[in-house]
């Protein structure tokens, strides 16, 4: 009866276990995906107020309070941004990618504000927007 009852506590220390791991995976991707949304949003609201997307590491300045957690991987390079892009309704260009994304996939920013999971062949050969002014 006690090896029973181990052997049920075993398992469901097993169990558990695995639901962390899970849910720490879970969260580490919304948390990758929720910087590039964080992106995608501080671009449209420039847009909406007829403000132009930053086109250099200094014009984070002015908007990194609007990117609490995005801003630090851009400027750290965690995140590709392409200085100058900004928000264009249906645009489906890519304005920003996880720095591993060429290599082992990842999340990409569109255009319009789309976030996306992508193999490295899909970001290949997907359109990126041109870095502008």
């Amino acid at each position: 009866m006690i090896r029973v009852l181990w052997a049920v506590a075993a398992a469901g220390v097993g169990l558990a276990a695995g639901c962390t791991s899970r849910s720490t995976a879970a969260a580490l991707d919304d948390e990758r995906k929720g910087a590039l949304e964080e992106i995608g949003q501080t671009l449209k609201g420039l847009a909406d107020e007829g403000r132009k997307p930053p086109s250099k590491p200094a014009d984070l300045n002015s908007i990194e309070p609007l990117l609490p957690t995005a801003g630090a991987k851009i400027r750290s390079g965690d995140i590709v941004y392409v200085w100058g892009a900004g928000y264009a309704s249906g645009g489906t260009q890519l304005v920003a990618w996880e720095k591993v994304v060429p290599e082992s996939g990842g999340y990409v920013l569109q255009q319009d504000g789309t976030v996306k999971n992508v193999s490295p062949g899909e970001f290949q050969s997907a359109a990126k927007a041109k870095a502008g002014p």
